[in-house]
């Protein structure tokens, strides 16, 4: 079977997301998050309520991109490409009381380019909130709602539609990222 999402729980222990946690509220500055429509002509007001900022995580957190590197190399392989991620930023997020993420797609899925979402990523740093569920529709009859849980990660194809419900209690704190493709240097096709 290929791949369509992978979850892992407690990827990252209680103790890392802590100070994952604890560094980001102390030390980056939060905005209001914007949306493109899924055709990116215009911004959408009413699909997406949170704050959110960008940060190298990578390069302060080494054991985060140790754990990601060997979940991704464990869970996909592309013929011809390689896995572009370990130079990115991660959107750190904060949804309030009343904040959500209505349905969306991270990438067409049309074809796999460079420079294109392949999958999403998203890592919960807390579960001290209730609702604001993240959920993916796996079909038109089938939505599944992630598990939470402090550490908890889950891994799916960008062109796979997830929302965010509605926080009714406290903040709901995550890190995402996005892996794209890159094109093999010298990569030749083979019969088998």
């Amino acid at each position: 079977m290929s791949f369509t999402y992978k979850i892992i729980p407690n990827l990252l222990t209680k103790e890392e997301c802590d100070l994952v946690l604890k560094f980001s509220l102390e030390n980056l500055t939060l905005n209001t998050a914007t949306t493109l429509s899924n055709n990116g002509s215009y911004y959408e007001t009413n699909r997406r309520k949170s704050n959110i900022a960008f940060y190298p995580y990578y390069e302060k957190f080494p054991f985060i991109l140790e754990k990601i590197t060997k979940l991704l190399q464990e869970n996909i392989s592309i013929k011809g490409f390689d896995l572009d991620y370990k130079n990115s930023n991660f959107q750190f997020t904060e949804y309030n009381v009343g904040e959500y993420y209505g349905w969306r797609v991270d990438s067409d899925g049309e074809d796999i380019k460079q420079d294109k979402r392949y999958c999403s990523l998203v890592i919960q740093l807390n579960d001290g909130y209730e609702d604001g569920d993240l959920e993916l529709k796996l079909s038109d009859d089938s939505i599944m709602k992630v598990e939470k849980g402090i550490g908890n990660t889950i891994v799916f194809l960008s062109d796979i539609e997830h929302r965010v419900t509605g926080v009714k209690n406290g903040n709901r704190y995550t890190l995402v990222n996005w892996v794209k493709l890159k094109q093999k240097k010298d990569y030749k096709k083979t019969l088998i």
